[in-house]
């Protein structure tokens, strides 16, 4: 029986709860501006299937590969290039956004500097995965709906390249990174 109508429709409802209790100032507490060095990624498999963005993304923020930890979203069967990335689907999570994966549960307990969504704003999976997060700062495409993240970029969500771009631009000039 495939329950990921129901577990999406209950992940939104908890997340939409979840940002009514959040204080809006909490988040910004949480952060304390520093150097980045360490980086989560969400994304979904079709897009590493097609473009692999993170050697052009680790150039930008001035890090190594091995310093971003990037998690796949796989929504359907397809066959995956992306071997070398944990590979994430419906199954990892529980209903009402609760996490079930030992590899989604470890991420999500990363401290990262900065997690980036690359994943659609419909996809509430990785809203839940966004914002149960314990990441220090977070970035999105803009999203009307989901207001937890600090850093929202108003840009089509196909021009990857130009999100990085922009991104690094306003990392620089908060000083995150060099």
């Amino acid at each position: 029986m495939d329950t990921s109508n129901l577990k999406n429709k209950l992940a939104y409802k908890f997340i939409k709860n979840q940002i009514k209790k959040t204080d809006k100032t909490g988040n910004l507490e949480k952060f304390k501006p520093k150097l980045i060095e360490h980086v989560g990624i969400l994304a979904d498999l079709n897009l590493f299937n097609t473009y692999d963005f993170t050697d052009k993304l680790a150039e930008g923020l001035g890090l190594e590969h091995k310093d971003l930890k990037v998690m796949l979203f796989r929504n359907t069967k397809e066959e995956d290039k992306a071997k070398t990335y944990d590979i994430i689907s419906h199954k990892d999570f529980g209903f009402y956004g609760n996490i079930k994966g030992e590899s989604l549960r470890s991420f999500v307990d990363t401290e990262f500097d900065i997690l980036i969504n690359y994943c659609h704003v419909d996809h509430i999976l990785s809203q839940v995965a966004s914002f149960r997060s314990s990441a220090a700062l977070k970035v999105s495409f803009k999203n009307e709906e989901f207001d937890f993240y600090n850093i929202l970029l108003d840009i089509e969500e196909n021009k990857i390249d130009t999100f990085n771009n922009e991104l690094t631009k306003y990392l620089k000039i908060l000083n995150f990174i060099e």
